[in-house]
């Protein structure tokens, strides 16, 4: 196997590691739906704890739409803050 498609194959095996988070809000700002939440936290404090903790993960779509692409790692950890 050459360098190229050791750099391809441990890109992929990292992506398929990754956890997706999509996040579509009202007009108005507010979020409709938020995937992943926990039961103890609402949409906009999920939000927060997501955005606050890893913002280089977000990414900004158009229509009122975006999701995080965060590493199941670093998505474990924040998620286990509301049961800490």
């Amino acid at each position: 196997m050459n360098a190229l498609a050791k750099i391809d194959q441990s890109q992929s095996e990292r992506q398929h590691d990754d956890v997706l988070i999509h996040v579509r809000f009202h007009p108005s700002a507010e979020i409709f739906t938020i995937d992943a939440k926990p039961d103890e936290l609402s949409q906009r404090d999920w939000f927060n704890r997501l955005y606050m903790g890893v913002p280089q993960h977000y990414q900004t779509l158009a229509n009122g739409r975006g999701f995080f692409r965060i590493p199941r790692m670093t998505f474990e950890a924040l998620r286990s803050q509301g049961a800490a």
